[in-house]
């Protein structure tokens, strides 16, 4: 008989984030969401669970989700859990509307964790939609990561900035989160998209019967996701070990290999590297498609050098070097200097006694040629496409030095900018638990 899921499970379940912790809640309304809801009002009646606030987006894609939102915040009122309803703000394409929906989703719910000092978001995601994953990347033909399905612990990148998601449920059935939410007497709203069969998930959805009749049901996927995500720990532990031992970090912000190492590992080592640091360096939410990654470390093998562009990385080989780093043209809008110190591009840190009316944009090309002209070194063990991606510090238009190869002229405000990498972040960038 299968064990009871309390509010205590909960709790346990999202440690080590404890009384001290703030933690949002993604409630839609629907079934799953609404159990959800149910375990954590509960919970906060534990001395040592975290602070629960809920967050409810309304995609504006149906005038009933204004209402629905609206029905979730009466329920969060009753049981007295702070609620805030996130509206979009932008208007989401036909094509894809899924995915964008999500995209959407994510950067509203990051921007809100990350301006009330939330430090994750908890999910209701359960078995049958690991399952679905699971059958979904089956059919894309993913390898072992795709494979392992959606994550109990994952942090992912939006345009507000990184979002922890937690998935306490993936190994629960969703009838049962259906079920507490019943038992709890609380409304289940039921959006119809759920039904519509043009959505890839829903149509394999309609086929988990006829699977499971066979034998390969929603828990079977679900324990198959678990062994894949332990198989690409293990790998993801083995590849930290060898970056820390070979890889080294350019203070121009940019991750040399060295070629005959790299070379000698087994293919599927190099796919997930190459895939998780163009996932790093672009800042995607999901790794490089093998595919696109075969590509390249086939142009690796029969070319002696050469370069290629991928999600926003330059990866670069020549001589006795890999390398990869930051395009240029990926990189974030000029960001203006309003404190003491700071991070730009998630790549280097700057520090600031006197920055009004600066800001710090990458050089570009014309950058690079300015600060020639003004008799600046590149370091040339670094290939000359990374320079354009290096942090300038500018007033208005006018570029006024870039640190990392230059001394300041005297009358220049003091103004330093550093490389945040080291081999410490290899665990994080190859998401080692």
């Amino acid at each position: 008989m299968p064990h009871k899921l309390t509010s205590a499970a909960l709790v346990h379940r999202l440690q080590p984030y404890g009384a001290d912790a703030h933690l949002a809640l993604a409630v839609s309304g629907g079934g799953d969401s609404m159990g959800l809801l149910a375990l954590a009002a509960e919970a906060q009646k534990l001395a040592h669970a975290p602070r629960f606030s809920v967050l409810t987006v309304d995609h504006k894609l149906r005038p009933e989700a204004a209402d629905e939102a609206a029905q979730v915040a009466d329920v969060c009122r009753a049981l007295g859990l702070p609620h805030a309803v996130l509206t979009a703000d932008e208007d989401l394409p036909t094509k894809g509307i899924q995915q964008q929906a999500r995209r959407l989703r994510y950067r509203l719910m990051a921007g809100w964790c990350a301006q009330h000092d939330a430090q994750a978001l908890v999910l209701a995601h359960h078995q049958d939609d690991q399952a679905e994953t699971v059958l979904m990347r089956m059919a894309r033909g993913s390898g072992v990561k795709g494979l392992g399905g959606m994550a109990p612990r994952q942090k992912i990148e939006t345009e507000a900035g990184a979002l922890l998601l937690l998935r306490p449920f993936l190994n629960e059935a969703g009838d049962r989160l259906k079920a507490i939410a019943a038992e709890a007497g609380l409304p289940i709203c039921d959006d119809p998209s759920n039904q519509d069969t043009q959505f890839e998930r829903v149509r394999w959805r309609r086929l988990m019967p006829k699977l499971a009749a066979e034998g390969l049901d929603a828990a079977r996927l679900a324990e198959m996701a678990t062994h894949m995500r332990q198989t690409q720990a293990a790998l993801d532990k083995k590849l930290t070990g060898w970056l820390e031992s070979h890889a080294d970090w350019h203070d121009y912000g940019v991750l040399c290999l060295p070629s005959a190492r790299f070379d000698a590992l087994p293919q599927t080592h190099k796919q997930r590297l190459l895939g998780r640091f163009v996932q790093y360096f672009g800042q995607h939410r999901h790794p490089l498609k093998r595919r696109k990654s075969d590509r390249v470390l086939d142009e690796m093998t029969h070319r002696p050098h050469g370069g290629a562009v991928l999600g926003g990385t330059q990866v670069r080989w020549r001589g006795d070097r890999v390398f990869m780093g930051r395009e240029a043209a990926a990189c974030p809008s000029p960001v203006g200097v309003s404190a003491a110190r700071g991070v730009w591009d998630k790549r280097f840190s700057f520090a600031a006694s006197d920055a009004a009316g600066v800001h710090v944009a990458a050089l570009g090309a014309e950058g690079v040629q300015e600060m020639r002209r003004r008799g600046a070194v590149f370091d040339d063990q670094i290939p000359a496409v990374y320079y354009a991606a290096l942090p300038g510090l500018y007033a208005g238009a006018d570029l006024m030095e870039c640190p990392l190869v230059t001394q300041p002229p005297e009358n220049s405000t003091d103004f330093g900018i550093s490389g945040v990498y080291s081999k410490d972040v290899f665990r994080d960038i190859m998401d080692v638990a």
